[in-house]
């Protein structure tokens, strides 16, 4: 079910397909669309039973049924889906369906939703879209998941037999699995295993790595989509379905692999991605200089300085990018590696190169734990003022690449805020600051936290960033307590 904002018109021509254009200008934190996901399910290669009611881990079966799993406290679930296999067309089909083939849920799903008339209205859309087959058909990637974890399980089964209406081949399952893939956004259970939600208008609506709309997800999956920007009459309404801390050369690939499209956003067809240089190089050949992409050219990287225009091939730049990525992966949580590869790296990338930045996360989050662990002694003090530095040189980042209202940005405020003020508390309660600086402090950490909220503030309450709302307003009332106490001069 979808509720759209009565100033958006629905249309539809041949470049985007259908999607949402302002009719009457929008201001920044209206709400655009509200949709209940179509279905919630398990990724394809899921292997972990989840509940069918509930989606928490499960160790047991509907006694009902006897195929769909549960968990310790629900008892029932979907009664079409459990009546089906314990009494319907799909009782003769085996027990064990899900148990052996889990990696089918989210396209069994849908198949009986298909089954139920007032529910099959609600997929019209998502069966409208056309699905090239033979663009798939070639790629090991894709097809291959879907035909080992999905399709030949499904046909093996009986279940096409079981619904003889649908007239089910092994290319109408493809289809329909592609449909669940590109109408889908990543959910996040309670048990904080990730999902996909199927939303049929709002994880259809068009790409752009600079997206003028929030999505926003509450505790049941329903969408909330919300305007990043004032929007003016005319402006279509653009979502993103890439990561924005990765380059570009990552994001097209994600794109091509998921959704099978080129992005050529503002971001996309500048090399500099909006000032931020997150794929810029160092120049071999000069001190520095830095080198972008010939996008339009050759895809070589050259010198910006026009007194070098060095080149670094292509080929070299994807050749550092897989060795950085790879020793990232066998990095494992270790923070000698991830110091090692920083000091290393940090030779040949622009500061603000995505591989750096995913580094320094890393980093970060390593030592959020070890200054938890450790008493409030210097060496404590170090780790706090090593993750306040990683913490503030994201932030630009973040405000750069997700203009407007961003969640991006307001969650690296808060990781910035948590160690900006144990670190300001710490050097206070040893006399490493005066009253006079560490209420300056105070005061700046009181700026971080409203600046926070500010951009949370239209989130839905019994969402995650509802919750983080609210831990940022308690430690905003704990600053402003010591601000009374310490600000007075």
């Amino acid at each position: 079910m979808q509720d759209y904002s009565e100033k958006l018109e629905d249309i539809y021509d041949e470049k985007l397909g259908r999607h949402l254009v302002v009719s009457l200008s929008i201001e920044a934190g209206e709400t655009l669309l509200e949709e209940q996901p179509l279905l919630v399910a398990p990724h394809w290669e899921c292997d972990q039973l989840k509940c069918a009611q509930c989606l928490q881990e499960s160790y047991v079966i509907c006694r009902k049924c006897q195929v769909f799993p549960l968990c310790m406290d629900c008892s029932e679930h979907d009664a079409f889906e459990c009546e089906f296999f314990a009494s319907g067309a799909g009782s003769g089909i085996s027990k064990d369906l899900l148990i052996k083939n889990y990696g089918i849920c989210a396209l069994l799903k849908l198949l009986l939703l298909l089954e139920q008339p007032d529910k099959r209205v609600q997929c019209q859309i998502l069966l409208e879209r056309p699905v090239k087959l033979e663009d798939y058909r070639n790629e090991e990637g894709l097809w291959q998941e879907h035909e080992e974890h999905v399709v030949r399980p499904l046909m093996d089964s009986g279940l096409a037999q079981a619904l003889p209406d649908q007239q089910l081949t092994s290319d109408a399952l493809h289809a329909h699995c592609i449909r669940i893939d590109s109408s889908a956004y990543e959910v996040t259970a309670r048990d904080g295993d990730t999902l996909k939600g199927v939303y049929v208008r709002g994880a259809s609506l068009p790409h752009s790595c600079v997206p003028n709309t929030v999505v926003a997800l509450d505790e049941q999956f329903n969408m909330k989509l919300y305007a990043a920007v004032p929007l003016e009459s005319g402006s279509v309404i653009y979502t993103s379905y890439t990561n924005p801390l990765m380059g570009t050369s990552q994001r097209q690939h994600q794109l091509r692999m998921t959704r099978h499209m080129e992005c050529a956003c503002a971001r996309c067809l500048d090399a500099t991605e909006l000032g931020t240089h997150m794929s810029s190089m160092k120049c071999r050949d000069c001190s520095d200089g830095y080198a972008v992409c010939d996008l339009a050219g050759t895809g070589n990287w050259r010198c910006l300085d026009v007194s070098c225009g060095a080149v670094i091939p292509a080929a070299d730049v994807h050749e550092l990018l897989a060795e950085v990525g790879g020793a990232l992966v066998d990095a494992k949580g270790e923070l000698s590696a991830y110091e090692s590869l920083l000091t290393q790296h940090k030779q040949l990338l622009h500061p603000n190169h995505f591989l750096l930045l995913d580094i320094k996360q890393n980093i970060a989050s390593i030592l959020r734990a070890a200054a938890l662990m450790n008493s409030l002694n210097d060496p404590c003090k170090k780790l706090l003022a090593r993750r306040v530095e990683l913490c503030a040189d994201l932030l630009p980042i973040c405000r750069a690449v997700v203009p407007g209202i961003s969640k991006l940005y307001a969650i690296a405020l808060f990781e910035y805020l948590l160690s900006f003020v144990e670190l300001s508390e710490l050097q206070f309660a040893e006399g490493d600051v005066d009253k006079k600086e560490y209420a300056a402090q105070l005061k700046r950490a009181q700026s971080v936290a409203k600046e926070a909220l500010d951009l949370l503030q239209f989130e839905p309450e019994n969402s995650a960033e509802g919750f983080l709302t609210e831990r940022i307003a308690m430690e905003l009332e704990r600053i402003e307590s010591d601000l009374m106490k310490y600000g007075k001069h």
